[in-house]
């Protein structure tokens, strides 16, 4: 299934005061992550995926997507498994002239098309705690600092 959403940010949005819009996705493995940065945007605009509270796209927390007339396709294998069964889109717009509107297409495959009979079972999950246990683990450690 293709999931489209296209997100309008108005013009002078911090990051302290970004835009958060849900995406509803359905259960499978998503494997193309799309992001339309149209022409205008100038690297103003900045965005980021969160999945359960995490980050997703990019995966470190103090990063962000930004573009100019570009699309970005990420490949990726990430299984959405369980509710809520959202992503998060974090958006802000240093423009202070004009609004913008991003398009974020996300692409959900059946885990049986992507992962067919008789594949080791669990290499998604595994995949997944190479790199989100590590980053839960450092943030769980930088709030113990504070």
């Amino acid at each position: 299934m293709l999931f489209s959403k296209q997100i309008t940010i108005a013009k002078n949005t911090s990051e302290a005061n970004a835009s958060q819009t849900e995406i509803k996705v359905s259960k499978g493995v998503i494997t193309n992550i799309w992001i339309n940065f149209p022409s205008g945007c100038a690297g103003l605009v900045k965005l980021r995926v969160y999945h359960e509270g995490h980050p997703f796209l990019p995966v470190n927390a103090d990063n962000y997507i930004r573009g100019n007339n570009y699309t970005f396709k990420f490949p990726i294998m990430y299984e959405i498994t369980e509710e809520p069964m959202t992503l998060k889109v974090e958006l802000w717009n240093d423009d202070d002239t004009f609004e913008h509107t991003i398009d974020v297409l996300i692409l959900i495959l059946p885990r049986k098309v992507v992962m067919p009979i008789g594949a080791t079972e669990g290499i998604l999950e595994s995949l997944k705690s190479l790199v989100i246990r590590p980053l839960v683990i450092k943030q769980e450690a930088e709030e113990g600092e504070t």
